[in-house]
């Protein structure tokens, strides 16, 4: 190990010994360390749930919705078309 490449350490307790069998298994078809698998594995789960949006019941966003009506009256009128906050969004 480099001074470059620093490495944290994470420990797995299994639950079911022919889980740790078929990592063992799994790695060495690949030909690659029982960390990297797990590494890798571990990788692949967190974009998975990285990408799924959680499922926002319909009262929740009428809830907001209302809310950010509220606001909107309260505030009143930003005095500047939302065409052009767009616009300026996207250039700066």
């Amino acid at each position: 190990m480099t001074s470059e490449t620093a490495h944290v350490r994470v420990n797995i307790y299994l639950d079911d010994s022919d889980l740790k069998r078929d990592i063992k298994i799994a790695a060495a078809k690949l030909g690659v360390t029982q960390s990297a698998y797990c590494v890798d594995a571990i990788r692949q789960k967190l974009d998975g749930d990285r990408s799924v949006e959680p499922e926002v019941p319909k009262q929740k966003k009428r809830d907001v919705a209302e809310a950010l009506d509220r606001l909107r009256s309260e505030i009143g009128p930003v005095g500047i078309p939302v065409r052009d906050l767009i616009d300026e969004g996207r250039v700066g």
